[in-house]
């Protein structure tokens, strides 16, 4: 039985904002996955990236995925675990995906230099390849899609609120 939200997204989508309301408001506890990803490692997510690389990266990620087994819980997802199949297919089976679709001007102002960001690239790639490589990742799990451009932290959370209470989810 799916009991969980997941928040699936760009960095700079609001995830981590987004979910800690949103568990609030529904009465679910929240847990971020990059959080996760720092406590498991003991340092902060930019470090963990340099020390790790790429593929080290998604390797530890999907690890924390798939280590996920938890019930009403809203997740927030780091932006890169949409390339783990598997850490999708496993959160799948207890939440629903829900992606935060902001469009590329709006994340690129809200992320800044993203070199500072901790985001998982490949070297020379642009914010703007990586959110094209990205989006039909995102569009293509999600059982959700809250477009977020203009709209608030709140406006966004009454949303999906409304989409869980209708009878789209089990709580």
């Amino acid at each position: 039985m799916k009991t969980n939200i997941a928040l699936i997204g760009m960095a700079g989508a609001g995830k981590s904002s987004v979910g800690s309301e949103l568990a609030s408001l529904l009465g679910l506890a929240f847990v971020d996955v990059d959080i996760l990803i720092e406590e498991d490692q003991g340092l902060p997510l930019q470090e963990v990236l340099k020390a790790s690389g790429l593929q080290g990266f998604r390797v530890l990620e999907e690890k924390i995925l798939l280590s996920l087994n938890r019930q009403n819980h809203v997740i927030a997802t780091g932006g890169s675990a949409i390339y783990s199949d598997a850490g999708m297919k496993h959160l799948k089976k207890t939440a629903y995906l829900v992606l935060l679709d902001v469009a590329l001007p709006v994340l690129e102002q809200r992320v800044g230099d993203f070199a500072e960001r901790g985001l998982v690239k490949e070297g020379s790639q642009s914010f703007a390849q990586l959110f094209a490589e990205r989006q039909p990742l995102y569009r293509n799990h999600a059982d959700l899609i809250v477009p977020c451009t203009d709209r608030s932290v709140a406006d966004v959370c009454r949303f999906i609120q409304d989409w869980w209470q209708q009878g789209h989810c089990t709580p």
